[in-house]
């Protein structure tokens, strides 16, 4: 169901609970005087900031984004405002401009509801928090005085929008508007003589309910039908579809020609096409390198005939885009660097992507604030294909993914060859997206930067397989976990000191879809991480709704240092990733393209590393050579002292480049064993297997890696073992 009709359930149902509470008769004798209202100073500023727009004078050139962002912004924000001071200083700060004039009209009509029960909480002491009975109406059920939990008003904060109407008891529609009223005089236990004030009050908001659920039914479904026709491009431009994702955009722009996203779609659209069209020769010419500003000139011809015709409108959608929205240029220069890069502008193309950096993080605010309108479209994240579409606009106005200007530039080093470059834009792309304060979308980003970017991006993941995550449920006082708050962990198995190390967790719940995470920063910034330690990050506390550790089935993490970036995956993770790769084999995907060329790089292709290995490994000698016999006298001090006879076994550092997971006999099968100890150390990868080979036992070690899967069959003879054979499997 979408969104809206929640909400105008909702409020229907309140007024039709509250009709029955009154007969007309009695709603013209208690109803407020809503059309001679004057407000008092406290209301003022509010009253006028609303009352006050040019659009009130027509009703035809209303900016639909706009007011539908007023609607729901307003709704939110009396459910979440501590008091009437903070609510009143609210309306007043918004922006109305561009909003539908029955809108505003519709919302005046709150004033005077909203001010008696102001004057109501000036009467006496015991109506002192009227307020709490304002944001119960407008959550369509309870006060909030009771039963409000944490996950719901968590909910309620991230864009739940009209979800948040039924926080409490949305199943039961008898409960929804006229329950504030009851549970408020019920919860404060009113004096009679406050009864009749509260009946006025009562009958005054069923009045504002009935001219306000029409309004906002209206121009939700108008809403909608943008919407659909907003997803048909994306899903068109993002799947080749071009021409189809073109044809969506023009519908949108015919009714709504100053549509920022359509324009920004019709613009990437007509870029793509472009690239298939042979533009005029003279548009290839390099920059002039006597111009003193080659390195910011867009080297577009004056004329935009010269230009291919796709790329001309792209331009001309673009410049008219960027005058309409100055504060919100960041993902119009993407496409304007992508459009050069098409042309074989690489200087050009490089200084608008320079300059987005710089401007994605200063217009943050308004950039996500556009994003507010798909939060509210809470429906999205019931599907795979909605949480798709909410990645797409969200990489638009994010700046990752395909609009990551970083990422981008990194794209092109690669493509020189030069990936030190690379990898630096990498990470400045990471310590931007920090900075911006966004981190719902990393995981995004990761997948992207392996996909696209796999030789540099694994650059920043050097060993990272020898970090590893783990949480735990946090003990409450002396028999007891608690359920949502957990302690995070950080194991460095490697022999190098990490400094200044962020995390975010990437949870998978119970209910989730395959790839969707909730992502947390845990909120301790680690100075150092010591080699062969493990560090205490804190705890964070999940707020997912409804989520507690139990439903918890895998995490992985994101780290974050002054010269890399990596993942940090639990043990359980790292081994059924090891045999998910082993059983899916290898298919011939660019991602797997890139990873082969990565491994030809550092010469770990399967060859080369099988006889890397058939030289590079040895098992160590017990500290109780099994050839020797043992006296009476060490028999008998041996159940003092046990020596140490495990099983230790050395391979090449190289090997960690690629990953690997280690067992003694397969990793799926029931008497596999894996190390106790697995770490760097030199030049070697040290196992310690918590086991006591018997003499001439056949020990195969598999090893699970990027590369591919090894057997290693070792005859175990304690200080004269040996590597028999090491086979691909």
């Amino acid at each position: 169901m979408k969104t809206h009709n929640w909400f105008v359930a909702l409020l229907l149902t309140g007024a039709l609970i509250l009709a029955s509470c009154s007969s007309d008769k009695e709603v013209d004798l208690l109803a407020l005087d809503i059309d001679s209202y004057r407000p008092v100073e406290e209301f003022v500023d509010a009253y006028e900031a609303i009352s006050h727009q040019d659009s009130l004078q027509s009703g035809k050139d209303y900016d639909l984004e706009k007011t539908v962002r007023v609607l729901n912004a307003l709704e939110l924000a009396q459910v979440h405002s501590q008091s009437f001071d903070e609510f009143l200083d609210y309306m007043a700060r918004q922006d109305y401009t561009g909003v539908a004039p029955d809108v505003l009209e519709a919302k005046r009509k709150l004033f005077p509801v909203l001010e008696y029960t102001y004057k109501l909480r000036e009467q006496d002491e015991q109506l002192s928090d009227a307020w709490m009975l304002m944001r119960g109406a407008a959550k369509g059920g309870e006060t909030l005085v009771r039963n409000t939990n944490a996950s719901s008003l968590f909910r309620a904060a991230f864009g739940d929008a009209f979800a948040i109407l039924g926080i409490v008891t949305g199943e039961d529609a008898e409960r929804s508007t006229n329950e504030a009223f009851a549970q408020y005089e019920k919860d404060k236990k009113l004096k009679s003589k406050f009864r009749e004030d509260l009946q006025k009050l009562r009958v005054s908001y069923r009045q504002y309910l009935e001219d306000y659920t029409p309004i906002y039914k209206k121009y939700m479904e108008e809403y909608d039908a943008l919407c659909i026709e907003k997803d048909k491009a994306y899903l068109d431009l993002y799947a080749g579809r071009t021409d189809e994702a073109l044809s969506h955009t023009q519908n949108i722009l015919q009714k709504y020609p100053n549509n920022a996203e359509a324009m920004l779609l019709q613009s990437m659209s007509h870029i793509m096409l472009g690239a298939g069209e042979v533009p005029a020769p003279d548009v290839l010419r390099p920059l002039n390198p006597e111009s003193p500003d080659s390195s910011d000139s867009l080297n577009i011809p004056e004329s935009p005939a010269r230009l291919s015709s796709h790329y001309a409108q792209a331009q001309s959608l673009l410049q008219r885009y960027t005058e309409l929205y100055p504060g919100r240029t960041a993902p119009a220069l993407v496409l304007e660097g992508l459009m050069q890069q098409q042309l074989g502008n690489e200087q050009a193309a490089m200084s608008r992507f320079h300059q987005a950096s710089v401007e994605y993080p200063r217009q943050a605010a308004q950039l996500t604030d556009m994003l507010d309108a798909y939060n509210n479209r809470n429906y999205l994240n019931q599907t795979p294909e909605g949480q798709y579409l909410r990645r797409l606009y969200a990489s638009t106005m994010e700046g990752y993914g395909l609009f990551s200007p970083n990422l981008l530039k990194a794209k092109y080093y690669a493509d020189k060859g030069q990936m030190e470059q690379s990898r630096e834009e990498i990470y400045n792309h990471f310590f931007r997206r920090g900075n911006q304060g966004i981190y719902d979308e990393l995981l995004s980003d990761m997948q992207f930067c392996e996909e696209n970017l796999y030789g540099a991006f694994k650059g920043l993941l050097l060993e990272s397989s020898y970090l590893d995550v783990s949480i735990e449920p946090e003990s409450e006082w002396l028999f007891w976990d608690s359920d949502d708050v957990m302690r995070v962990k950080l194991n460095n198995r490697s022999d190098l000191d990490l400094e200044n190390v962020r995390v975010f967790l990437c949870i998978h719940y119970t209910d989730m879809y395959k790839d969707e995470y909730d992502v947390i920063k845990v909120p301790r910034t680690a100075n150092i991480i010591a080699k062969h330690s493990t560090a205490d990050l804190d705890t964070v506390t999940i707020r997912y709704p409804g989520k507690t550790y139990d439903d918890i089935t895998r995490i992985r993490a994101i780290a974050m240092t002054d010269d890399r970036i990596c993942w940090v995956d639990d043990v359980n993770y790292k081994q059924s990733h090891a045999l998910s790769f082993k059983r899916d084999g290898r298919s011939e995907t660019k991602k797997q393209q890139a990873r082969e060329e990565y491994l030809r790089n550092y010469s770990l292709e399967p060859q080369k590393l099988q006889r890397t290995l058939k030289e590079g490994v040895s098992v160590l000698p017990p500290e109780v050579d099994p050839t020797e016999e043992q006296s009476w006298w060490d028999s008998f001090l041996g159940w003092f002292s046990r020596p140490d006879n495990d099983l230790k076994i050395e391979l090449p550092r190289v090997l960690a480049m690629t990953d690997p997971v280690f067992s003694i006999r397969p990793l799926d099968s029931e008497d596999a064993l894996t190390p106790e100890e697995n770490y760097l150390s030199g030049t070697s990868i040290h196992l310690h297997f918590n086991y006591e080979p018997a003499y001439e036992e056949q020990l195969p070690l598999y090893i699970y890696s990027e590369s591919a899967t090894f057997r290693v069959n070792i005859l175990y003879k304690g200080a004269a073992s040996e590597v028999q054979s090491v086979e691909i499997l």
